[in-house]
């Protein structure tokens, strides 16, 4: 089975983010796939850096996809 590690992260001084409504639509488009059964869809809320690290290392996901700001070459903007 791949897992799927969904992280999300909206941090105070951005613009306020739809996330809950991505993670929705993500998992109902797995649920609808063919082969659904091959997947496990794990998710992290409100990600900080050291919760990035700890998901990584205990799911160790097929598949991270990241909902939230990003600040173009300094990376991701996390909680």
């Amino acid at each position: 089975m791949k897992k799927i590690l969904i992280l999300s992260a909206n941090p105070k001084n951005t613009d306020k983010l739809r996330l809950d409504q991505e993670v929705r639509e993500i998992k109902a488009a797995i649920k609808r796939a063919n082969n659904r059964e091959q997947f496990e869809v794990v998710t992290s809320e409100a990600v900080r850096v050291e919760d990035l690290r700890r998901a990584l290392l205990e799911y160790q996901p097929a598949i991270v996809h990241f909902s939230g700001h990003g600040s173009g070459s300094t990376g991701l903007a996390l909680a």
